[in-house]
This record gives C-alpha cells, structure tokens and sequence, in this order.
C-alpha cells in the first residue's frame, strides 16, 4: 500500500488496515486463552472491507489527481511562510483554556456527587464516565460547560496544528506558544473520563507529522530515517505501557490482568467478539433488534440532536453487551463493521465501507492541495483530517467513524474552527518574510 501511494503514508486507507492487521496479529497471539479460530465469514467481511476501503481510496486518488493535480502540473508548489501570531492571542487563549478546565471540573464534581462522588476530580472523571457509558441515567456536561468542553477540544487541533508545522518545517522557528497551548488542552481530552479525545490528538499529530514533513521535502515519499523510526518505536511502546497504569488518574479501576491483557481487550478482541456476532454465538446475546433503517449505526448521531429525533438516553450494554469466552473479559466492542451489518447485512456494510473511504480520501486530497497549491492559514481540511485519520484508524475497535464525525460536537468543533481562523485572519496574522521586511 505505502509503495504504491509513493511514500503518502498519512493516507486513510493505510491507517485502515494497519489498524486492522495490528488488531488480527493481536488476536492471535491470544489464540488459546480467546480461541481466536475465526470464521470464514468473519475472514471474508475484514478482508473484502479491506479491498474495497483500499480500491476506492485508490480511485477516488486518481480521480482527484485527474481533475485537479493535472490542472496545475505547470505551478510550482506554494512556499508556505510561517504565521506569526501575536503573543496577546496565545495569552488569551491559554486562560479561556484554563478557566474553561477549572469551570468544567468544578460542574464534572457536582454531576457526579449525589452517585458517590467524594469532591476529588480524579473520583469524578472515573464516575462520570461509567455512568456515561454503562447507565441510562442521561449524565453529561451541559449548559456553558459542555461549549468550554467542546471548544477547548477543538482549538487542540488548531494549537496542534501550528506546533507540528513549526517542528517540522526546517525554516520555521519552533512555536513555543502554540506547544504551550497543546499542552494545557490536553487534560480537558481526558476530564470526561475517557481517553478517545486524547488518542484522537495522539493519530491527528502523526497525520500533520507525516503530511508536514513531506511538504517540507518537496512531497516526495516520506522516507523515515532509523533514528526517527526507533524513536517512534520507543514512543509507541512508552504510551502501550502508560495505556492501563494511567487509569487510576482517571479514577477508574485497573482490575488485576496483566498490561498486555487490558491491551488486548482494545486491540484483538473487538474482532473475536465481530466473529461472535456473525456466528450467532454471543455470550450474553444481544438484546435488541433493529427498529428504524440505521439503527444502530446513527444512535449516536441520532441522540446527539434531541431537538431533531426527540432526547435519548442510550442503552449501550443493550447495543454492545460485554462478551465473555470462559473467564476470559473480552470487551463491549466489535469493530466497525458490526454496526454496518447489524443495520444492512454484509452487502450494505460494504457499500458504507466505501462511502466513508471516499470521503476520507477526498479530505486527504484537499488537505494537501491546501499544502501544495494554496497560502490559506490554517486549512480546514486538514483540521477536519485529523479526526478523520483517527477515526479510519480505529475502524478495527467500534463504530468511531461515524460516532465521532456526525454528530453534534463535530459540527460545533467545525464552526469553532472556521470562527478561529477567522480570528486570527483579523488580527493581521505576518508571516517571516512580512517580518523581516519591517526590521
């Protein structure tokens, strides 16, 4: 796959099956304890949904470079300059930033108070997040709260975006004030209990870090060298060590299996519990049944817009029970694909497979003509991409990519993100070479 898109490894497609095989290769390494002999319908639908993500990332890519790329063959790529934003703006952000962290703490605390919550944040997150997750008691950040929440998640990409850039690109100075404003961001990702937010920032920056970089070679293929490598290699390790003792600063439970088999639950898993599912051998079974087209697909979708489709407090233990293999805990998730079939069988989760793989893939294709062609600030293509790579990545988990894209907080992360580009288009934003022309 990298071979043949020439080095364009930020691709989604790659993220895909990446994500895939390191979930397969998991799988097995639990072949006893989980008895990870999949069925050949199981095979089939990861392997077919494969394919098809990879042909139609493939021809939507040459489509886009047929129409688009091969207009501006002729034109030199943009020498993108870098934003000197007034240190007035990082200021301004960094407190709304803080002041939005202690607003939505304090409200985290009382929510979770009268269900055995002590005062402490850490016991709050950990509370908040299993009453959001496994009640139907409609907890949840509300009120001025939920915006600082959201918006304080989306300006993340917006600081991170410009902390990559000016890292990566080698004529550019490091943006210490953008890092800064990262790093504040990071706790709000987590103060809800969960980490998807945090990992969604985590796949984001090696998005921008890849695309970045080659931007920054030309666009040539992205040839890693084995220093960059090792030390990608030691961090991917460090954060997979990090992934379970880090729960007890989230206030949740750690239990008493081993890192590598909490790990395991999130990686391997979701595809035995998708094979349970297709050979009707679920332990427990699942308790519902389809009552509207997309049923369970749109659930979050559908509840994230109560005035639309009336308030909905979801049941997820109902939609998604913890399966069980003798005393083994395999989890509540099971891949993307089983909301897909649940909805409309093979066939129809296939054709959902591609949609989401054009879509993708038209993103990435604007991200970098955005790089290429164009001086625009901040694309918004590529803030939109760094969710968007998050969520092909975990396609091998649950049904991110729809869960985290349509959905009420994306739209609001979406005008939060056009309204800030804005801003700083206001502000007479300079470049380098404005800069040295005054001095």
């Amino acid at each position: 796959m990298t071979i043949s898109y020439k080095g364009d490894v930020a691709e989604p497609s790659i993220f895909f099956i990446i994500g895939f095989t390191i979930a397969v290769f998991n799988g097995l390494t639990n072949y006893k304890e989980w008895d990870f002999n999949l069925s050949t319908k199981t095979c089939a639908v990861i392997l077919l949904g494969a394919i098809v993500f990879s042909a139609v990332s493939y021809c939507t890519k040459a489509f886009f470079k047929f129409h688009v790329i091969e207009r501006n063959q002729d034109k030199e790529f943009t020498i993108q300059e870098q934003m000197i934003i007034p240190n007035w703006v990082y200021i301004c952000f960094f407190l709304y930033t803080t002041i939005s962290l202690y607003i939505v703490s304090h409200q985290v605390i009382s929510i979770t108070m009268p269900y055995g919550g002590d005062g402490s944040i850490t016991r709050a997150i950990g509370t908040y997040d299993n009453l959001s997750k496994f009640s139907t008691e409609g907890v949840a950040i509300h009120g001025i709260a939920q915006f600082l929440y959201l918006s304080v998640n989306a300006l993340s990409y917006i600081w991170l975006f410009l902390a990559t850039k000016s890292i990566v690109i080698k004529t550019y100075r490091t943006d210490i004030f953008a890092c800064i404003n990262v790093l504040v961001s990071i706790p709000m990702t987590v103060i809800s209990g969960g980490r998807n937010n945090l990992i969604q920032l985590g796949i984001a920056a090696l998005a921008y870090y890849v695309l970045f970089t080659r931007q920054n070679n030309n666009w040539r293929g992205l040839n890693l060298s084995l220093r960059t490598a090792i030390k990608a290699v030691v961090l991917a390790f460090v954060a997979l060590a990090l992934f379970k003792p880090a729960l007890s600063l989230l206030g949740r439970q750690s239990g008493d299996s081993t890192t590598y088999e909490y790990l395991s639950i999130y990686i391997g898993a979701p595809i035995k519990n998708l094979d349970a599912y297709l050979t009707n051998s679920m332990s427990p079974a699942l308790s519902v049944m389809t009552s509207q087209w997309g049923d369970m697909t749109f659930a979050s979708t559908r509840a994230s817009f109560p005035q639309i489709f009336g308030s909905t407090v979801l049941d997820w233990l109902r939609w998604q029970p913890f399966q069980y293999y003798g005393t083994a805990n395999l989890g509540n998730v099971y891949t993307t694909y089983y909301a897909f079939i649940f909805d409309w069988g093979i066939i129809g989760a296939l054709i959902a497979i591609a949609i989401i793989a054009f879509i993708s893939q038209c993103c990435y294709e604007k991200s970098v003509y955005s790089l290429q062609y164009t001086q625009t600030s901040i694309p918004l293509s590529i803030l939109l991409y760094g969710s968007i790579s998050y969520c092909c990545a975990f396609c091998f988990f649950s049904n991110r990519w729809v869960s985290t894209l349509l959905n009420r907080s994306m739209l609001i992360y979406i005008i939060i993100w056009v309204f800030t580009i804005y801003i700083f288009n206001c502000v007479k934003i300079t470049t380098n070479s404005e800069t040295k022309e005054r001095d």
